[in-house]
């Protein structure tokens, strides 16, 4: 991916919103996540049950390339069964552009290290995970290291 490409995809990444589903992991209210910014109400609601960091991830679209939903479908179920096996609890959620062009079924995964974020995003070929602590902003992560051409 060019400079421009990858500058343009780290833009729509922060004009996403990133929306967790209600569910008693997080105070059965709905989350909006956003890059760089805090999340006091979501911190709340995490700490109620112990946890200290969390990732927003999806197995949709590798490479930042659109795919069939069938595909999709498959990959983020990949992904649930994935974090099924190692026992992380998650909640629905997706990821939706602030234009409203685009939009990814998701997953938000509490008490998930930053480390394991990253490797499960490079697994599944994402471009980034967001991914955060208690007290602190949501990061986009970067997992592809540009090609060096």
């Amino acid at each position: 991916m060019s400079d421009a490409g990858r500058a343009a995809l780290h833009a729509a990444f922060k004009a996403t919103g990133y929306v967790v589903r209600p569910h008693p992991l997080v105070g059965n209210a709905k989350h909006v996540l956003r890059v760089d910014a805090e999340h006091p109400s979501l911190d709340a609601a995490l700490t109620v049950h112990g946890f200290t960091t969390w990732a927003f991830l999806t197995a949709w679209n590798p490479h930042a390339q659109a795919r069939p939903p069938r595909t999709n479908a498959r990959l983020q179920q990949r992904l649930v069964a994935l974090l099924e096996a190692q026992s992380h609890p998650s909640v629905s959620g997706v990821g939706v552009a602030d234009d409203r062009r685009w939009f990814e079924e998701s997953l938000f995964v509490p008490g998930l290290f930053r480390d394991e974020a990253l490797r499960l995003g490079r697994l599944f070929d994402q471009e980034a995970v967001l991914w955060g602590a208690v007290g602190g902003t949501a990061e986009l992560v970067m997992c592809l290291e540009p090609s060096r051409s």
